[in-house]
């Protein structure tokens, strides 16, 4: 029974070290897979995967310890025995680690940057631990191999991004614009180019010591347009502290990233929820500037008339190929035409010419998205023609 306990610590070290590999890999090359993915999908993927990482590390030395009858030896480390020594200490660093991430809204960047090379310490001391200590380091010598080029590749890969992207990430704010009683746009000067396509979103980190974290915030302005705008619900310290920015402030950001790009072979039908509307303004400014001319449906959900983001430009729109519905919980005070309620399977198949086979985009508050996509099932839309975007902060 000893020998059998033995063996599945064994195993949980073994696969433990894999899946760490593949964590620090994947995070350190996130950006490259953004183009493939979107880097929304990568750092959702990352949290739930990190658990399974957690769950194998931490039952490697609890089996070892379940095996031997005794805890001596496996929680302090003692450096008679180095590479011992460097997995419990390697074992308390990932458990840091994990703290600090699902803390990471409250430490500094540059606190932050410092974590990820306590990460490849962390890989390196496992390796050592893995290579010296282990029984089967011999049979398990390719896996070692493979593990430490993939996670050099990584600090290679991510070192020469934040090399080329050091000198181009701060900005300038260029003014705020109230756009309803909750939602402002941040409009950023453009001294120098900055590519992107419209649905992306940026990281944006405040020059301030009172607010740490970088946030996402989708572009709200069209590819080529003389300013970056991103279009912001006053929710939470840093979009408080956001929209006192004065002319000229600095801001950093980083991106752009996300694949929330509408394709250009079917009828589009955009589902959007409050400030959700961002990524479609930006796509819908893009098509109005470049003349394109594909279908395009817009069902916009708010609260009140007051709450319709973008109403006055988007009543301005007159053209054959774009077609929108607001949808409004009060509808008292009302001037415009509009659907009471909510976004439901009636009113999409009232306003959609084809709703088997259109192509749909959702992007609003966690509750529309679920009621949104439980609709398109109940008509028949296909899965893969729908799209959404995911708010992972």
């Amino acid at each position: 029974m000893n020998n059998f306990l033995y063996e599945i610590g064994q195993t949980c070290g073994t696969i433990g070290f894999v899946l760490l590999t593949l964590l620090i890999f994947s995070g350190d090359t996130a950006r490259y897979w953004n183009r493939y993915m979107g880097l929304d999908k990568i750092i959702k993927f990352q949290r739930k995967f990190s658990y399974f990482v957690m769950f194998f590390i931490l039952f490697h030395p609890v089996f070892f310890i379940l095996s031997a009858g005794s805890y001596k030896g496996l929680i302090l480390p003692n450096f008679a025995y180095t590479p011992l020594a460097f997995g419990i200490i390697a074992f308390y660093m990932l458990i840091g680690v994990m703290i600090a991430s699902a803390l990471a809204k409250c430490i500094s960047y540059r606190v932050w940057q410092y974590i990820h090379v306590v990460t490849y310490l962390l890989f390196f001391f496992v390796l050592f631990h893995a290579i010296f200590w282990g029984s089967e380091s011999a049979e398990n010598m390719p896996i070692y191999i493979t593990a430490t080029v993939l996670v050099t590749i990584g600090i290679i890969y991510r070192t020469r991004y934040k090399i080329i992207n050091s000198r181009t990430t701060k900005f300038l704010v260029k003014d705020i614009k109230k756009e309803t009683g909750d939602t402002f746009t941040l409009n950023i000067k453009l001294d120098k180019p900055f590519n992107f396509k419209a649905g992306q979103f940026c990281f944006l980190r405040l020059k301030t010591n009172k607010i740490y974290a970088r946030h996402p915030f989708t572009i709200s302005s069209a590819p080529g347009d003389d300013v970056l705008s991103f279009t912001i619900k006053l929710a939470g310290r840093f979009t408080k502290t956001a929209i006192q920015l004065k002319e000229n402030d600095e801001i950093f950001i980083d991106g752009p990233f996300g694949n929330f790009i509408p394709k250009a072979n079917k009828d589009l039908v955009f589902i959007a929820g409050g400030v959700g509307i961002t990524p479609f303004m930006s796509i819908i400014r893009d098509r109005l500037k470049k003349d394109i001319k594909q279908n395009i449906t817009l069902i916009y959900g708010s609260r009140t008339e007051n709450d319709i983001i973008f109403k006055g430009e988007l009543e301005t729109i007159n053209e054959e190929w774009f077609k929108k519905v607001y949808v409004l919980n009060d509808i008292s005070n009302l001037t415009l035409r509009c659907e009471q309620g909510y976004i439901t399977k009636d009113i999409i198949k009232k306003y959609v010419n084809k709703p088997s086979e259109s192509l749909y985009y959702i992007c609003g508050p966690e509750m529309m998205k679920d009621t949104a996509k439980k609709a398109l099932r109940e008509i028949g839309v296909k899965r893969r023609n729908v799209f959404v975007e995911d708010f992972f902060w």
